[in-house]
């Protein structure tokens, strides 16, 4: 990854920039959802919540990545994809701090719906901020980097699951950590030194937008829609489902450390898919296939199987973002690609946007275990679109 790169960006630049955009896909996806999944319980006991409360919560957060997401662009035409990353995530900091503070689910949900805005902006200039300073022949590599940075968050959150679930300001203690961690992502800064080098390119105009619609897009775009509402709708209700269950802390400990771990595993285990090109087409289908199979298992009462379903939705969920972007950014020019990867994150958002509010409706009505057969279902689809994009980038020669 660190051979033949520019000589105005000296490798320590690039290496300290991979590392800090893991850092915040842990921040803006790790802690900003997972972490949430396994407070749920807790915010559920200290506000009362019922569980379209707890996805309502969750939604907002998510609105405000959409909203995030959709305004990153033409942010980034105006301020560049630097200041905008340090913007975002200051904005990330205030919201969680105001998380942290909530005494209602009023003001959790305008904190929330903060830390949505600054991660959606976010995540696409650090993105940009990457792939604009490696090689093409890095670029899967630090994109299975980056996207890994949510494993160890998850892993640290379920090391953390005890004091989340049953002390009496745990998850005051998380939203607070957040809001350092975002603190620390506005500050300590080493996209600065891109400036000189120019490694973010100017992101295309909006004028654009029809050549981002037909097969070569629409079918990759709607298989990441299905796995926003997928995976969102099980790691939201996933700690709830144990709870429910009467699972201990220990239980809970253990699944979410395994989701953590299974998602690292997966980043890995992506990259190397994406080494192999003639089977590049199903890496998406297979990475998809494994979430479904991992919401199965979540649904069933079996011994060790939220364990397993643990296992097999994190590979997925880690997974699919590398594959999607290493897919987007093969596909467009680099000017095109803050676009590009806009798009895939919108329908990304609004299947997170939908995933909790439908789950959480669900589980009021037929219990929580609905929420992972809402789950399954979401993946059967997205494995189907996965093929279908499969199929349509071999018709055009990819």
């Amino acid at each position: 990854m660190l051979r033949a790169l520019p000589a105005a960006l000296p490798p320590p630049s690039v290496l300290a920039l991979t590392l800090w955009a893991a850092l915040g896909v842990a921040l803006n996806v790790g802690i900003a959802r997972f972490t949430y999944g396994v407070m749920l319980p807790a915010l559920q006991r200290d506000l009362a919540l019922d569980y379209f409360g707890g996805g309502a919560l969750n939604a907002a957060h998510l609105l405000g990545y959409l909203a995030g997401t959709l305004a990153a662009p033409a942010l980034a035409r105006k301020a560049g994809m630097a200041r905008l990353a340090r913007t975002a995530h200051a904005l990330a900091a205030l919201g969680a701090l105001a998380c942290a503070l909530a005494s209602g689910p009023l003001l959790l949900a305008l904190g929330r719906l903060a830390t949505g805005l600054g991660a959606g902006a976010g995540i696409v200039a650090i993105l940009v901020l990457v792939l604009g300073a490696v090689p093409a022949a890095s670029r899967s590599l630090a994109s299975a980097l980056v996207w890994s940075g949510m494993g160890f968050a998850v892993v640290l959150s379920g090391l953390a699951a005890g004091p989340l679930l049953e002390s009496a300001h745990g998850w005051r203690l998380a939203f607070g950590l957040a809001a350092a961690i975002a603190a620390l992502l506005a500050f300590a800064f080493p996209p600065r030194t891109l400036r000189a080098a120019g490694a973010a390119p100017a992101p295309a105009a909006a004028r654009g937008l029809a050549r981002f619609l037909g097969a070569r897009w629409s079918f990759l775009y709607a298989a990441y829609f299905m796995f926003g509402a997928g995976y969102i709708a099980w790691s939201t209700f996933a700690g709830a489902r144990l709870a429910a269950q009467g699972a201990s802390a220990a239980a809970v400990s253990t699944m979410w450390i395994a989701f953590g771990a299974a998602m690292i595993a997966g980043s890995a285990l992506s990259f190397a898919a994406l080494r192999l090109d003639r089977r590049g087409s199903l890496a998406l289908a297979a990475a998809l296939a494994a979430g479904a199979l991992g919401a199965l298992a979540s649904w069933s009462d079996a011994a060790g199987a939220a364990l397993a379903g643990a296992l097999l939705v994190g590979i997925g969920t880690a997974s699919t973002p590398t594959i999607v972007t290493a897919y987007a950014r093969e596909r467009c020019a680099a000017e095109d690609f803050a676009l590009a990867f806009s798009l895939a994150t919108v329908a990304l958002g609004v299947g997170q946007l939908l995933g909790p509010l439908a789950a959480g409706m669900l589980a009021d009505r037929l219990g929580v275990a609905a929420a992972a057969l809402f789950a399954l279902g979401a993946y059967g689809l997205g494995v189907a679109l996965s093929l279908l994009d499969g199929w349509a980038m071999r018709g055009a020669g990819r």
